[in-house]
């Protein structure tokens, strides 16, 4: 397992506390609103994080479920583990490498992708992995960021000026990967038939600005850099989103897209 993407506990909490209630949790209900799981299913949810999706895919699906959550990041998975329902259904968390998941070929009739894929350091190869846990016609759900948000544009713009463009680049990073057309082209590869693509637009909702800049990985970056750097980008970011504050309360826009799939063999 790669150390790359090793958060500590404490990067994998403050992510669970503030990304996941502004974003991620709306993303995942945006999500299961559109999908409508049968009774008895068995469900993967890959790259689960701190396990937002999960825990709203193990509300909606039916007791005789079967519901597994994986996430290269062991800290992450911990997390899972700690915030999932003892009301929904059980959930069996572990720590996996998408390019080698540890299931039989044909184990689920769903796989769940939320805003992993563009991580993926060859995206073919993962798909292709996913395929091979899903039954022949299973579904894959995907989502990835359709544009980059006005947060984290204003992030990286004010990053770059500040402390370089390699920083800059860290709060941009999920947003790299957002061709649709690309995206198409891979799940076809990996003999996928796409069966649905939609548009899912959130509000990122929020109040404490700074604590949602250090929730994400630029937070190593500015804090080597320093209380008055620190305090220059928070600045130029709150101006540059002032359109998007109301009150003390910033809903800032933010896009995904939706795919469905079902495996062709």
């Amino acid at each position: 397992m790669s150390d790359a993407f090793q958060l500590s506990r404490a990067a994998a909490l403050k992510y669970d506390e503030h990304m996941v209630p502004a974003l991620f949790a709306p993303l995942a209900k945006a999500t299961m609103d559109r999908i409508a799981l049968p009774d008895g299913a068995s469900v993967i949810d890959i790259a689960c994080g701190t396990g937002a999706l999960t825990r709203e895919i193990a509300a909606r699906l039916g007791e005789a479920g079967r519901l597994v959550g994986t996430d290269l990041n062991a800290t992450m998975i911990e997390v899972a583990c700690e915030r999932h329902p003892a009301d929904t259904l059980e959930a069996e968390y572990l720590a996996a490498d998408v390019s080698s998941l540890p299931y039989e070929d044909g184990s689920f009739d769903y796989a769940f992708l939320q805003q992993g894929l563009q991580f993926f350091p060859d995206k073919p190869a993962a798909l292709h992995e996913i395929a091979r846990v899903l039954r022949p016609g299973g579904c894959l759900v995907l989502s990835c960021w359709r544009a980059i948000s006005p947060f984290s544009q204003a992030l990286a713009n004010s990053i770059g000026r500040h402390i370089g463009e390699a920083a800059a680049a860290k709060a941009s990073a999920p947003f790299s990967f957002r061709d649709g057309d690309t995206i198409t082209q891979l799940l076809q590869v990996a003999l996928f038939e796409i069966t649905r693509h939609d548009a899912i637009i959130l509000e990122r909702q929020f109040t404490d600005l700074r604590a949602q800049i250090f929730a994400l990985p630029v937070e190593k970056d500015l804090v080597q850099a320093g209380e008055a750097v620190i305090t220059a980008v928070i600045q130029e970011v709150e101006a540059d989103l002032s359109d998007y504050a109301d009150g003390n309360t910033y809903l800032v826009p933010q896009e995904a897209y939706l795919f469905s799939a079902a495996k062709l063999n």
